[in-house]
């Protein structure tokens, strides 16, 4: 028993230790991605609605992910 409980403790800090690391990549992301459209200059409106839509896009699929994860987790894969 201790055996069971010792693994499924480790996989559950191996698991936020992951999800951790990706958050901070996904921070990190977006601040570098901000700071490259900033670096650029003014943005025409077309080009401010097609990157506010990008960005949108990009948040949408991080909580995907971040669900997804959730469910492994609680699967314990």
């Amino acid at each position: 028993m201790h055996r069971i409980w010792s693994t499924s403790i480790r996989k559950f800090y191996q698991t936020m230790d992951h999800k951790k690391r990706l958050e901070e990549l996904h921070r990190e992301a977006f601040e570098n991605f901000d700071e490259y459209i900033k670096a650029k200059g003014e943005l025409k409106k077309e080009h401010h609605e097609k990157l506010h839509e990008a960005k949108t896009n990009w948040q949408n699929a991080w909580n995907k992910l971040i669900e997804a994860m959730m469910v492994l987790e609680r699967l314990e894969i």
